[in-house]
């Protein structure tokens, strides 16, 4: 594993101290245990590791239930301010109706996660989907492909983009690279990098022992992508608790200095954060409590600095952002919320930008949040 720039792993349990033993990745996920208290989800990589979260499915069926299966979100730095969303799951398995049943509703949970966090940015899910093309009744196309807008590299480089119809399972054993397996790298592109997958391979014989016996009950699948850095959009890691859904401004930002930044702030929480652009008008987060403040920019006005506190009812409370402040290149302050001496984070726009956008998690308050640096 180690000739690989990011390798994901499912059913990481018993074995971890073995698999470990000799891997040379500087970045890894943190390894949650065996069975019954860990997800056997591990991502490791050459590149740093930002804006961890694994989040359990929300329906599984049967013997499943052994395992907390499920999904992580990581993502990767490839160059300073650009990155790449890495997914890695592993869904519900077998074929009688309520396992099927519980293994679209996994597709569907993290198509709604992709749709939130990284929305405008590009993205890879791998992963053990437990599904085949040739089964009717594995909706992974409907439910996570078209909504995500993603390519199955299978499907790209060895199908000839052709998506295979339902009958008989695709056997690797007999057809090798026009075979199908459980195992599945998808991949898009965003608004600030593009990336393209030149290669799919199933590696047949590569991890195997001595005697050629796979090492693993799945055939590993790996794919070489390429990408392009877009200029104009930056970003950095997020500040707080992954804890509500997802939100990224990306998508909405049109390129121009926002006209006003908009905070609501119930004095304890900041309860929505947004702004409003000259060409897609109002774009906020999803709360609506506490007072609204609108500061509108003057010309040539653009936020350069954000500084957020983080805090929380209890010590084993979730955080949220308990206060947020900007500084404009005017030198103007426009801030909300409850200020604390520790838990505070400040984030700088790079020179030649400005803070036009902002990423992050929310449900009745802005628990985790980044800003989008966007050229000026």
């Amino acid at each position: 594993m180690n000739s690989y720039d990011v390798v994901n792993i499912q059913e990481n349990f018993a074995y971890n101290n073995e698999l470990n033993s000799q891997l040379t990745f500087k970045y890894k996920t943190e390894f949650t245990g065996n069975v019954p208290l860990g997800d056997g989800l591990m991502t490791l990589s050459k590149y740093p590791l930002y804006n961890y979260d694994r989040v359990g499915w929300n329906e599984m069926y049967g013997i499943d239930f052994a395992t907390k299966r499920g999904f992580s979100f990581t993502s990767i730095e490839i160059k300073k301010g650009y990155f790449i969303d890495i997914y890695n799951l592993h869904c519900d398995a077998f074929d009688d109706k309520k396992s099927i049943e519980g293994r679209n509703s996994n597709l569907a949970q993290i198509s709604k996660y992709i749709q939130g966090i990284s929305e405008g940015k590009a993205v890879i899910v791998y992963g053990d989907t437990n599904s085949l093309y040739k089964h009717g009744f594995d909706k992974f196309y409907d439910l996570l492909l078209k909504p995500c807008n993603l390519k199955d590299a299978l499907i790209e480089k060895i199908m000839d983009g052709k998506y295979p119809e339902e009958g008989p399972d695709l056997d690797v054993d007999k057809l090798g690279q026009k075979g199908e397996v459980w195992d599945k790298i998808f991949y898009r592109s965003g608004k600030k990098v593009e990336i393209d997958v030149t290669s799919f391979e199933t590696l047949l014989k590569e991890f195997t022992d001595e005697d050629e016996n796979q090492l693993s009950d799945h055939y590993p699948v790996t794919s070489t992508i390429s990408y392009k850095l877009i200029e104009g959009i930056l970003l950095n890691d997020l500040y707080g608790e992954s804890k509500g859904d997802g939100f990224s401004f990306i998508e909405k930002m049109d390129g121009k200095n926002p006209l006003s930044v908009i905070i609501s702030s119930d004095n304890k929480k900041i309860t929505k954060v947004g702004f409003k652009y000259k060409n897609n008008g109002i774009v906020t987060t999803s709360g609506n409590k506490g007072k609204e403040n609108v500061y509108e920019f003057k010309d040539g006005e653009y936020i350069t600095k954000m500084t957020i506190c983080k805090n929380r009812k209890t010590l084993i409370s979730p955080y949220y952002i308990s206060y947020i402040q900007f500084t404009t290149n005017l030198n103007n302050i426009i801030s909300a919320g409850k200020s604390t001496l520790f838990n505070k984070k400040t984030f700088e726009a790079p020179e030649g930008y400005s803070i036009a956008g902002f990423i992050g998690y929310s449900n009745d308050s802005i628990n985790k949040l980044g800003c989008v640096y966007q050229k000026i």
